[in-house]
């Protein structure tokens, strides 16, 4: 990363949401901070890795005031491998993620996700960088094949992961295979896609998501972030995972449904729906029509204010304990106070 992005250096850390105020990283975000200094090989174990941070020796920051988007809990640090979405011109950045948990995403700290994360990024150096390098992908195309096939280009995004897939050109056969069986692997590409419309698009929001206490959004041309508590998403758990306490909305990944996908795109997700129905709010099928800018497709803080009705925002349950991983799937709704903070802000 620190190749495209030279303010990220070595001692840089990347985080989702806006930045965090004093006090203890949240057990997940820990976990991947350790691994991500693991990964950059400036620790020989999670032990010294730990009394790094403690020490102060790297620099957090919210990823997306870097024009970076990550999942989740995962924080990026300068070697690891990114994503490259853009026009030509102008261009935002997405981590590479390891597949199925434990990963790094889930705020696990199991050292297998340094593994996982080493070997997909000897893959994309390999293989995944020459193919884009000769045809970029049309990430239009993906979302409009996506939301046609049953995905809200979020939660569930099978189908857009086919279709990203389908574009690559020229990988192994046991690559295309990992891939495959990774639907996950496009989420960042969504992620910066999106990152990329609220970033340079005629949007008034600039960025926003969660960093597990707090949600928050940023205007354009604002460095400040304006945030609010951060409760957990709702939602079914597995099994597996019943009765643990999840952690306050995390990730970056709310820029997707800030672009009319998501939550706002539950139309086309008619399994995930199926799945939800008894947890959505009853105006779920018409919400999108609410709160998104007729012009843009972007969510619009003055509509939200004006129909006092906030987006629907798809993000996974992230255990808040020492084990992280991910415990379910849901969706989240900012307060109305954040919007109303927006749209004065936006008045001066």
């Amino acid at each position: 990363m620190g190749e495209v992005v030279p303010d990220v250096h070595a001692r840089s850390l990347l985080h989702a949401g806006p930045p965090y105020a004093e006090g203890p990283l949240p057990a997940p975000v820990h976990n991947a901070a350790i691994n991500a200094v693991l990964f950059e090989r400036l620790a020989d174990n999670a032990k010294d890795a730990a009394a790094m941070l403690e020490r102060g020796n790297f620099r957090l920051s919210p990823a997306q005031d870097f024009g970076v988007t990550t999942p989740l809990a995962q924080v990026v640090s300068a070697s690891m491998p990114v994503f490259v979405i853009g026009d030509g011109d102008r261009h935002v950045y997405a981590p590479l993620v390891e597949g199925a948990p434990p990963a790094l995403r889930f705020g696990s700290p199991d050292s297998q996700c340094v593994g996982n994360l080493r070997l997909h990024a000897r893959f994309a150096a390999m293989e995944l960088n020459d193919s884009l390098a000769k045809h970029p992908v049309p990430l239009a195309s993906v979302i409009e094949y996506a939301l046609a096939n049953g995905n809200d280009c979020h939660t569930l995004t099978d189908q857009a992961n086919h279709a990203l897939l389908s574009h690559l050109s020229g990988l192994s056969q046991s690559y295309r295979t990992l891939l495959e069986k990774s639907p996950g692997f496009v989420l960042p590409v969504l992620m910066g896609a999106c990152g990329w419309l609220l970033r340079y698009g005629k949007s008034a929001i600039a960025a926003g998501g969660g960093n597990g206490r707090e949600f928050g959004l940023r205007l354009k041309s604002q460095r400040h972030w304006l945030t609010t508590v951060a409760e957990p998403p709702t939602g079914p758990r597995f099994p597996a995972q019943v009765g643990k306490t999840a952690l306050g909305a995390i990730g970056d990944s709310a820029v997707i449904d800030l672009c009319g996908l998501g939550g706002q795109a539950l139309n086309c997700a008619p399994s995930l729906v199926s799945e939800w129905r008894d947890l959505l709010p009853d105006d779920w099928e018409s919400r999108h029509a609410t709160v998104l800018d007729a012009d843009t497709g972007i969510v619009s803080p003055a509509e939200v204010v004006r129909h006092q009705t906030p987006p629907i925002i798809n993000l996974a349950l992230v255990g808040a304990d020492q084990e992280g991983g991910i415990l379910g799937k849901g969706f989240y709704q900012p307060p109305l106070t954040l919007f109303q903070q927006l749209t004065e802000r936006m008045a001066q």
